[in-house]
């Protein structure tokens, strides 16, 4: 349109002067509506006159109407004058909208989208207007119509836009639809489209979802629906359909999951910046449909090669992919805990000849087991429960179950076998950690111990090791004993590591106990033959030996007695059972010039002194004389 064009004015066709009849008066309304349509520039003077021609068409008291339907005679209904307006109105459209659809009729692929949207555009420009015009119209009569119930009447502006869909889109629906399809399709396939067009035609279906007058206030979805993504979400569904089978004719499965992931992403994209957001959700279920449902079967057959060959980015990938399909991830579950069950028993079998021997060799394969599985499910899967629990489950099973515990014949092994390494790694002697990394490496075994089965027999091993590393002072630290209790208490609670606590407190208390013993010594002036320390054990808190007849040799007999006594005065009421086959000391020997000290228990001590007179002993001799029975 030129811009020197003069605004229009409807005065200039049709004065008001009087009372107009509503004959003229719609001819002026009609004159007016035709150049707002054209979008042709108009004065507020006329937007005004047109306002109170309407006005005046509603309020006219006498109105003489000349038709062949019907007789000359006088009415005076408001109600008849406002259907009659209305009904004229619609048929105005009607007409418009039609005779401009034909221009149209022609028209197919971008040319027919470019003239569905530019006329869109002004239409509903145009329809605010003369909306606005019949605001009187609205006000009275069709809001007292739509009060009635009468699913037949609109608001204006609503009534413009049902007239569109009726008169202009339906005999372009089908061109529009096939264009724009045609253009989403070009989109996919990496072309560039005038998305414009797209949006466009998806913004008005949404606005044209007006079913009767009640929902004319606000919109409702199922023209959008109906008219487009219906069509939209099966052309969808073709389409990658094809593209799969063709790709995967030619790809591998791993090349066809990131092919399929990058596909899903650009359809949310795509949708959230061209559809309606409701359509998102049955978009992406029905891509997922055809993308990953159709081909779980090979997923699951594929995953198991990722396994076999550790590729746990591409296992990633695949989880990602597989688990938006629900109730996808049990079969994978499955599968990696029969893979983690393999691998660990293999592990098991590879160290079955050392195990018993050497219980680090063992503890080591299982960790590493569980190790190389804890890390694949942190990386590839996130940690989700699911997966957690297909770890755990693994292990418990082979670390319960193996060759070793086969050979063995006892399903408990794995407990002493643990208990035996963490008696290792707490050794004064130990070799096989590093200095610092006791604490990582405990907390490894601890680990471990969560797969037992039976928690109980690993105790019973771990206290007895414990017990045998604090009487003879061969922990390594007291620091990695306490440690290690810890963290025994914070997996499995306060009652499992009791008696472990109380054992340490006994030897705790039997330090200030020698320093009182010595301390006691030394005041009454007294003094014992040899270095002399004792430990002082409750009675309930350990593992006790029986023992058998023994004669403590003389050296021993005054350092036992005055402690005695000492412990007596202290503890009224109290007992000392003297438990020599846990206690030891050094012995000092000389031979050929050299001096040689040993480390001895109790009994071999006793023997030894024997011969401090005599250089020779009987066996009879060295029994008469000790007093030990013969099964020591």
């Amino acid at each position: 349109m030129s811009s020197r064009q003069q605004p229009h004015s409807c005065s200039q066709q049709h004065a008001l002067r009087g009372n107009m009849s509503p004959d003229k008066a719609w001819e002026s309304l009609q004159f007016g509506m035709a150049l707002i349509l054209q979008h042709r520039p108009m004065t507020k003077k006329s937007y005004l006159e047109l306002y109170n021609l309407v006005y005046q068409y509603c309020t006219s008291s006498s109105v003489t109407m000349a038709s062949e339907n019907y007789r000359q005679r006088e009415l005076r209904s408001t109600e008849f004058l406002g259907q009659q307006l209305y009904d004229m109105l619609t048929g105005f459209l009607e007409k418009h909208l039609s005779d401009r659809s034909k221009e149209g009729s022609d028209k197919s692929g971008d040319d027919v989208l470019e003239f569905y949207s530019h006329n869109w555009k002004f239409y509903t420009f145009s329809s605010q207007v003369i909306h606005n015009i019949f605001l009187y119209l609205n006000r009275h009569w069709v809001r007292r119509e739509m009060e009635d119930g009468n699913k037949k009447v609109y608001e204006i502006y609503s009534l413009l836009l049902v007239s569109w869909r009726r008169h202009f889109l339906g005999r372009l629906l089908l061109s529009v639809r096939k264009a724009v399809l045609k253009l989403i399709e070009k989109e996919r396939n990496g072309k560039s489209v005038e998305s414009k067009y797209i949006q466009c035609i998806v913004q008005s279906y949404v606005e044209l979802g007006i079913e009767n007058s009640m929902s004319s206030r606000g919109r409702i979805l199922a023209f959008y629906k109906n008219e487009f993504e219906k069509h939209f979400l099966e052309e969808t569904k073709n389409f990658y359909q094809m593209e799969s089978s063709k790709f995967l004719a030619g790809h591998t499965i791993t090349d066809y999951v990131t092919r399929a992931d990058s596909r899903l992403a650009e359809e949310k994209s795509r949708s959230e910046r061209l559809f309606h957001e409701s359509t998102l959700v049955p978009l992406i279920a029905g891509c997922e449909e055809v993308l990953i449902s159709a081909y779980l079967q090979r997923f699951y057959e594929e995953f198991q090669v990722l396994l076999d060959g550790e590729r746990t980015d591409d296992i990633r990938k695949m989880y990602q992919l597989v688990k938006r399909v629900k109730n996808s991830l049990p079969p994978m579950k499955e599968i990696l805990q029969r893979h983690i069950t393999r691998q660990g028993l293999h592990a098991v079998s590879a160290v079955k000849d050392t195990a018993l021997a050497e219980p680090h060799t063992y503890a080591r394969a299982i960790l590493k087991v569980n190790h190389t599985f804890k890390n694949m499910v942190l990386r590839a899967f996130n940690n989700e429960s699911l997966f957690v629990q297909a770890l755990d489950e693994a292990c418990e099973t082979f670390i319960n179950k193996n060759s070793v515990t086969e050979e063995a014949k006892n399903k408990n092994k794995t407990s002493e076998l643990l208990a035996r390494y963490s008696d290792l790694l707490l050794k004064k002697s130990s070799k096989l950690v590093e200095e610092g990394e006791h604490d990582d490496v405990l907390q490894h075994v601890v680990l471990l111990l969560q797969y037992i089965q039976d928690k109980d027999v690993f105790s019973k091993f771990y206290t007895f090791k414990l017990a045998k590393r604090l009487i003879n002072n061969l922990s390594v630290s007291e620091d990695a004993e306490r440690s290690m209790i810890l963290k025994l208490k914070e997996a499995f609670g306060n009652t499992y590591t009791a008696k472990m606590e109380k054992m340490f407190n006994d030897i705790e208390l039997s330090k200030g106990l020698n320093d009182q013993f010595r301390a006691h010594l030394e005041k009454i002036n007294a003094k014992v033959p040899v270095e002399f320390s004792i430990q002082v054990l409750t009675l309930g808190h350990w593992l006790w030996s029986q023992c058998g007849n023994f004669a403590t040799p003389t050296e021993l007999d005054l350092c036992i007695q005055r402690f005695n006594a000492f412990y007596a005065a202290q503890h009224s009421g109290r007992r000392l059972i003297w438990d020599y086959a846990q206690s030891s000391g050094d012995i000092v020997g000389h031979f050929q010039k050299r001096i040689y000290t040993f480390t001895v228990s109790t009994y071999q001590m006793a023997v030894l002194l024997q011969f401090n007179n005599l250089a020779t002993r009987t066996f009879e001799q060295l029994q008469d004389n000790t007093q030990i029975d013969q099964v020591f």
